[in-house]
């Protein structure tokens, strides 16, 4: 509930506005009504309302002067100007006492409704805002170093230079020479199925600030633990290294910790990046221990993948599930050596996966079924956080794509054959290849041959040759076409090439032949 005062030298509007009120439900206490512009502004003071209807032409002070006077008192009171008066002078003056709205008498009570509730959603965000602010304020004073903390994360996750950042460095350590020389980046994995990961955060955290506090501000971000040394030599290293080992063989954890030094203070934010981007890369590719930034942070951009793509798809086309694993497998221990980022993997898996999935989609499984597939493996990749995790997202695309096709059997071969050989009798004249037909089942070209001749009982190419030149004798035993124009007809592109293959398939040239038909006419 709102409480609201209205100042109307005439009984009849104030009587219309409370009307208005309870007619249309407004959740309004009208805790004080006001005949003139002073009165207005003592219940104002009074009552404190958050909001206030004043009309212009009152007695004693107008309405302009009150609502000047008021706001100064209450700068968050919602003030309306409701009058008969439109002159620009007077709305010019609402619009700089900060008043609400300007409504000209007479209103209608849907429209006053509708201005109210608007200065009632108003009302509201600036309720909240400001209950937001007082208990932002009590976090702050209550939990400070939880604001340190954010003030540090701002500063190491930001890239651009920072001219401030060596003092709030400093007062972060609370040392007042403290120089930023390195910083380190660490994360871990678990070598065990035993319950101790929950809370392993904090006793890291814990167990750095009492080894390296001193010299060292130390803090933690989700899952990953941040230090900062002021000094960097090798016996720093070799504390660092041996406390590293100490947490793996007590924790049966595996350490994956990137590290770069500090080129200068304003720019630590480029250099924590670097250790997070070295860290991250060690923690997707398992790699253990300190990674130092050696200046190769990035590796390659993009992964060329074609080369993949087209064994992949041979491998599936042959039915060799296995032997596509292996190349994939063989293909991200490549990436592995080039230091390539997981980002780039990613896009490189995604796009080889997205390959696979389209060719099958145009011969062996439905659209609908298609999409379905690339949804789970692309909801699968976004669970992933290691080279592991994303092999095996392939290795269950494959799995999924090969138990669609399946190994042609017996009478499955007889009926793939048996689909080419009409095929090839219904398109002789197109330009058919053996690639194109084996593409359209599914199946290597190797395979196809094998299964062509043994089941159509020659080879491929002879059988195409036979079936177009079987068909150039029908048409030129018609009489009505040249020899060329039969060529072209039956699929071969040059006329002496075919003259040659049939003279030596009918032991007659077409030229004769046609001549033949013509005599004997």
């Amino acid at each position: 509930m709102y409480k609201m005062i209205i100042a109307d030298d005439e009984p009849a509007v104030r009587q219309y506005l409370r009307y208005i009120v309870k007619q249309y439900n407004l959740p309004f206490q009208i805790c004080g009504e006001a005949e003139d512009g002073e009165q207005a502004v003592q219940l104002a003071d009074l009552y404190q309302p958050e909001f206030i209807i004043l009309d212009i032409n009152m007695p004693l002070m107008n309405g302009l002067e009150a609502a000047k006077i008021i706001r100064e008192r209450h700068k968050e009171a919602i003030i309306y100007i409701l009058t008969a008066y439109s002159q620009f002078e007077y709305a010019h003056q609402a619009v700089q006492t900060h008043v609400a709205d300007y409504l000209l008498k007479p209103i209608k009570p849907a429209q006053l409704a509708d201005t109210l509730r608007k200065g009632i959603a108003s009302a509201l965000s600036q309720r909240i805002a400001k209950q937001r602010l007082q208990r932002l304020e009590q976090q702050i004073a209550k939990d400070r170093p939880v604001v340190t903390q954010q003030r540090l994360f701002e500063l190491l996750k930001s890239d651009s230079d920072n001219s401030s950042a060596l003092k709030l460095l400093q007062s972060i350590s609370k040392k007042e020479d403290f120089s930023p020389a390195a910083v380190l980046s660490v994360s871990y994995w678990q070598n065990s199925d035993r319950l101790q990961s929950v809370g392993m955060e904090e006793r890291l955290l814990q167990e750095s600030t009492a080894l390296f506090g001193e010299h060292t501000i130390v803090t933690s971000f989700s899952d990953e633990l941040v230090m900062i040394f002021d000094h960097w030599d090798y016996e720093v290293r070799c504390v660092l290294q041996t406390q590293l080992e100490e947490w793996e063989r007590k924790y049966a954890i595996t350490i994956c910790a990137g590290l770069s030094l500090v080129v200068s203070p304003s720019r630590i934010g480029r250099d924590y990046k670097n250790a997070k981007k070295k860290r991250e890369a060690g923690l997707f590719w398992h790699q253990q221990g300190l990674l130092v930034i050696d200046g190769a942070v990035d590796g390659p951009q993009e992964i060329e993948c074609e080369d993949v793509q087209k064994q992949l798809r041979e491998c599936l086309l042959e039915r060799k599930s296995d032997k596509a694993k292996e190349i994939f497998h063989q293909f991200l221990s490549e990436a592995k050596q080039c230091v390539c980022q997981p980002e780039y993997v990613y896009a490189a898996i995604i796009k080889i996966a997205n390959n696979l999935i389209e060719k099958y989609a145009e011969y062996i499984i439905s659209d609908n079924d298609a999409i379905l597939i690339r949804k789970n493996f692309i909801s699968q990749v976004n669970q992933t956080v290691s080279v592991c995790d994303l092999e095996q997202c392939l290795c269950n695309l494959i799995d999924t794509l090969t138990s669609n096709v399946g190994s042609l059997e017996q009478n499955q071969a007889e009926q793939a054959v048996k689909w080419a050989v009409e095929y090839i009798n219904s398109n002789y004249n197109k330009e058919l290849t053996l690639e194109q037909l084996a593409e359209k089942l599914f199946i290597s070209t190797g395979y196809f041959c094998r299964i062509f001749k043994k089941h159509a009982g020659e080879g491929y190419a002879t059988y195409l040759t036979n079936i177009r030149l079987k068909k150039a004798k029908e048409i030129l035993l018609t009489g009505n076409y040249t020899v060329n124009e039969v060529a072209r007809m039956v699929g071969f592109r040059d006329a002496s090439y075919f003259s040659s293959v049939f003279k030596k398939h009918y032991h007659q040239s077409p030229s004769n032949l046609a001549a033949s038909i013509r005599v004997g006419s």
